[in-house]
């Protein structure tokens, strides 16, 4: 239908247009740059959303490797305690015996002495 000549039109830079609908083309264009510019701020706004997630999920990397690296400090800090008490359990296991070491030979020589002086007198 568009292309009978009856719809054609001779010369392109005049239009006409009844009033009424040339508002309403107007009110239209007036809309679509309004569209236009609403379609590009929630552009803007979804990259700069998308630019916070990007930093949200990097500062939660972040924190997930320092809790990583606080649960290896505390788990080889456990290692040691139990190193030290297992020390410390060694160490007085030593000290028992060196202390049982003593109290026998000061029997051992007392016995002895005793013995000796036993044998002198007799």
């Amino acid at each position: 239908m568009l292309s009978l000549s009856s719809f054609s039109q001779a010369d392109t830079t005049k239009v006409l247009l009844p009033t009424k609908i040339a508002r309403q083309v107007a009110q239209d264009l007036i809309r679509y740059d309004g569209c236009k510019q609403e379609l590009r701020l929630t552009q803007d706004k979804v990259y700069k959303l998308e630019g916070r997630e990007i930093q949200k999920d990097t500062i939660i990397k972040l924190l997930q490797e320092k809790d990583d690296n606080n649960k290896y400090i505390i788990r080889q800090h456990e290692l040691q305690i139990g190193q030290y008490e297992h020390l410390t359990d060694d160490l007085q296991k030593e000290i028992r015996r060196s202390r049982t070491k003593t109290f026998l030979y000061k029997v051992g020589t007392f016995v002895g002495i005793a013995t000796s002086g036993y044998l002198l007198i007799k």
